[in-house]
This record gives C-alpha cells, sequence and structure tokens, in this order.
C-alpha cells in the first residue's frame, strides 16, 4: 500500500487505500465530488477501536478513472479479499450509502453492519433538477475546465446543502480543499458507473444487515425525504437527525457522528470503547 492494484478489469485498476487500527474492520466509502480524505476526522476517532479502511473509489482522489462501465461492488468486493477482510461494518456517505446498500444486498455473509449517511439508493430516482445540475457539472467541467467548473459548483446557491456553513469555518475549508481536488470532480461520465440489477430500492426488504442511517436537518429536502423512506423500508433499522448539519454531518459535527456510529456499532458487538 498506499495502492493495490485490482484485476477487475483485463488492465490493472490502481486503488489508493490507507488502514489504521486494531480490531473489527470498518470500511469508509466517500461520495461524489470527495475522496476518502474527507473521513479524515471520523478514522482518526473510529480507529481508536477498530481496523480503519478507506480509500478513494475509482475515478475519484489518487485512483485510477475508469476506462469504460464498472462495478463498483466488485472493485469493493476485491479490495476486501487482497486485504484479508472476510466482513466489515461499511459507513458510506451520499453515493458511498449507496454502494454500502448495493453490497450488503449481493454479499451479506461479508457485511455486518451499515452506518449510511445521507445515503442515495440506487432505483430511487433523483428529483429533475438535481439530474439536471448534475449533468451541468460534468458538461461545465468539459467545456470551461475542471477548475472553474469546481469554483461554479461551490457558489452555485443550488448546492449550499452540501458544503458546511460558513460560521462552521474548519469543517467548510475542509471540505472545500477536498472538493477542489481535481481528481474528485466529474473525471468520467457518469453513466460508467453500474449498479447491480434490480437495484436496491426493490430489494430493501431483504436486507439482513442492521442500518443506522444519520442525515442532517439542513440538507436537501430530497436526501432527509430519502433518510426517513428507507428508515421505514428496512427491516432492521434506526434513524439519526442531527441538528443543524447538511449533506456531510461526519465533517460538520465528528464527535457526534462518531458518538452515534459507534454506540450502534457496539450493539451490533463491535468492538468499540467503553
Amino acid at each position: 500500500m498506499p495502492h493495490i492494484d485490482l484485476m477487475a478489469d483485463r488492465d490493472p485498476v490502481r486503488i489508493y487505500c490507507e488502514q489504521s487500527g486494531e480490531g473489527e474492520a470498518v470500511v469508509l466509502l466517500h461520495g461524489n465530488f470527495t475522496d476518502c480524505r474527507i473521513w479524515d476526522n471520523a478514522m482518526a476517532k473510529l480507529s481508536k477501536s477498530n481496523r480503519v479502511i478507506r480509500y478513494d473509489q475509482r475515478g475519484y482522489g489518487q485512483s485510477d478513472a475508469p476506462k469504460g462501465p464498472f462495478a463498483p461492488v466488485q472493485d469493493l468486493l476485491e479490495l476486501m479479499d487482497r486485504l484479508g477482510i472476510s466482513r466489515a461494518a461499511f459507513v458510506g456517505s451520499s453515493s458511498g450509502g449507496a454502494l454500502a446498500l448495493d453490497f450488503a444486498l449481493l454479499h451479506p455473509e461479508r457485511t455486518s453492519a451499515l452506518v449510511l449517511a445521507a445515503p442515495s439508493v440506487s432505483g430511487n430516482g433523483l428529483p429533475v433538477r438535481m439530474l439536471l445540475k448534475g449533468m451541468q457539472n460534468y458538461r461545465r467541467a468539459r467545456k470551461l475546465g475542471t477548475a472553474a467548473a469546481i469554483e461554479h459548483f461551490a457558489n452555485d446557491p443550488y448546492w449550499s446543502y452540501f458544503f458546511p456553513p460558513p460560521d462552521k469555518t474548519d469543517a467548510r475549508d475542509h471540505v472545500l480543499a477536498n472538493v477542489r481536488k481535481p481528481g474528485n470532480f466529474c473525471r468520467f461520465p457518469p453513466q460508467y458507473a453500474k449498479a447491480p440489477r434490480p437495484p436496491a430500492w426493490k430489494r430493501l426488504r431483504e436486507l439482513t444487515a442492521p442500518a443506522l442511517i444519520v442525515v442532517g436537518d439542513q440538507d436537501h429536502t430530497f436526501n432527509v425525504s430519502t433518510a426517513r423512506k428507507l428508515h421505514g423500508k428496512l427491516p432492521d433499522s434506526e434513524l439519526a437527525v442531527m441538528k443543524g448539519c447538511g449533506h456531510l454531518p461526519y465533517v460538520e459535527e465528528p464527535d457526534e457522528f462518531v458518538q452515534l456510529a459507534l454506540r450502534f456499532l457496539r450493539q451490533q458487538g463491535g468492538r468499540a470503547p467503553s
């Protein structure tokens, strides 16, 4: 490490990966526009009692960009095999939450628990305006260049829910610095990342792993609604609403988020401080 070559395709794919701590395995899954460093504060706290793994998903950070369609679930499975992880809890943010759900449904024997921060869910259609805004980000990056597209994204009032407010200076600076890394923004066509079929939204009742769903009350209304609907559909889940937080509550209030996560993992039998 820190790079691992996966053989999910004919050609090796280099994936950037870090791990810290000892104990039950916890894998951190970042969302769109960010890489694994978005978990800095949470990883430092979680690794005091667990073996914590974080990695840049394909097309983000220091990992290779995809050359064509690929399956993020397969990348995660192969990464776990390479690291000798037979079973893990997954902490997923936004689209990383969707990956956690997809993985848990396909590989229940490899999944001990899920902590989902403002998760998206494969098969749960996004609002039209959100889709259009996402498409505009990609087109703007191709037309104006990545740096200009990132600044437009960061200053677009529509995306304000994604960024911590100005009074949370450290959190806001951390998110802005992470988003501004060129390797995290619209490096590949979104349709390259293939979710399993049928999608998770149609299979939620099949999920066997317990799930904690965390959402900020200042997140986009669609994301808050998705969290509540997901809680209603999953057979074994808890819902926690973090006050005053937007889309990345583990960055805005890492102590509160980690406390929630560790309490939940402790209930599932994972190692955690008393």
